[in-house]
């Protein structure tokens, strides 16, 4: 069957986070984009969809926390970060 946005229902994700790397930096998400790629995965267009799911790319934040060995950002700078990020495909 075809998920799709008239058959979710809004409610409260929570989940645990990992414990900071040694070289994380942890960010107060203020805004974020969705692009029409991210609709078509909400409305299941390219196929089910593992739910809960949260859409959204390219962030902009403040800097809440820095891993011991992050030397260029601070607590309080404002980031942004890409759609790429822990893509490496060979770490966890």
């Amino acid at each position: 069957m075809r998920a799709n946005a008239s058959d979710a229902k809004l409610v409260p994700w929570h989940f645990e986070r990992r414990d900071l790397r040694e070289n994380g930096v942890a960010i107060e998400i203020l805004y974020c984009g969705v692009c029409h790629s991210d609709l078509h995965t909400v409305n299941g267009d390219w196929g089910p969809q593992p739910y809960p799911l949260v859409p959204g790319q390219e962030i902009v934040g403040v800097v809440k926390t820095t891993g011991q060995n992050v030397k260029k950002y601070h607590v309080g700078d404002r980031v942004a970060v890409g759609c790429m990020v822990d893509s490496c495909m060979h770490c966890d």
